[in-house]
């Protein structure tokens, strides 16, 4: 439960918080965090998602035929296909694949 009354700050702990605004809206954070995908492969791995969806779409199964197949949860599988859940593991993108009667491949090369 949220209490009603907001619990009261100092002055000098307004002024901090202020400051704190004031500089990031001068100076905001324009560089992505340390680990994250550039763009390409962020599309590359929304793309590889939508093909997925498109194909179990295309043989007209069910999101949880499909999730059985896998042995995971349909909700799970849905937040897959919506791209809610954004980091799939090799694994998961292999049983999906194996599910739809597919082959993944996947293919290293320079950048």
């Amino acid at each position: 439960m949220k209490p009603l009354i907001k619990p009261e700050r100092t002055a000098e702990a307004q002024d901090e918080e202020r400051a704190l605004r004031r500089q990031h809206a001068d100076k905001p954070c324009r560089q992505a965090p340390p680990g994250a995908l550039n763009q390409d492969s962020f599309a590359a791995i929304l793309g590889l998602l939508a093909r997925l969806k498109a194909a179990r779409e295309d043989q007209g199964l069910t999101l949880a035929e499909v999730a059985q197949r896998m042995g995971i949860d349909p909700p799970a599988l849905s937040r897959l296909e919506t791209g809610k859940t954004l980091n799939p593991t090799l694994a998961t993108l292999y049983k999906w694949a194996e599910a739809l009667g597919r082959k993944l491949r996947l293919d290293l090369t320079s950048a």
